[in-house]
């Protein structure tokens, strides 16, 4: 005898997931569809456990109460993290929510991914544009004076201080 399982399609739990300022979400009506329940019934589940979880901060990064739109009218919706999915699916039994976990995972983990690779290749592509700002950036890191860093990358203590204002104006140097 041979078992055939119904797997889901890997697809149909990456099309649940968006990025929202760079981080891949997922929503509660998303959750609902491919885990055959009633939006109602996940909403209530999120609510029952965030009612438990004693981390308000936890509950706050991972759980958003949202509106959506449907025919004019305005129904609440949760968008969820990859942590705020985990801790909400691991709670569904049963084989298909096994499948539909593994996959929701996958797709997250996949999304990731390529975001580190784009982040990757951004780094590279201002390592190019502004070879200075790296080794800026790190002596500053470390406490070293403009002079020191202008001395190991051939540059002035005015040009430091360029590439510092630079640096925090891209957000990696705190002001």
């Amino acid at each position: 005898m041979q078992l055939v399982l119904a797997l889901p399609n890997p697809l149909a739990a990456a099309q649940a997931l968006f990025l929202d300022h760079g981080h891949p979400i997922t929503t509660s009506r998303a959750v609902a569809e491919r885990f055959g329940k009633k939006h109602l019934n996940v909403l209530r589940d999120i609510k029952n456990l965030l009612a438990a979880i004693p981390d308000p901060e936890f509950s706050r990064l991972n759980f958003e109460l949202r509106d959506y739109v449907k025919r004019g009218r305005s129904y609440p919706e949760y968008w969820l993290t990859k942590d705020g999915f985990a801790f909400l699916a691991m709670r569904f039994t049963g084989t298909d929510a096994m499948h539909w976990q593994i996959a929701f995972l996958a797709a997250f983990n996949a999304m990731e991914a390529e975001l580190a690779a784009r982040t990757a290749r951004f780094a590279h592509a201002l390592d190019q544009i502004r070879p200075a700002l790296r080794p800026v950036v790190e002596g500053t890191e470390a406490g070293q004076g403009r002079s020191a860093i202008g001395d190991q990358i051939h540059r002035s203590p005015a040009s430091i201080t360029y590439h510092r204002a630079q640096a925090r104006r891209l957000g990696l140097l705190a002001a």
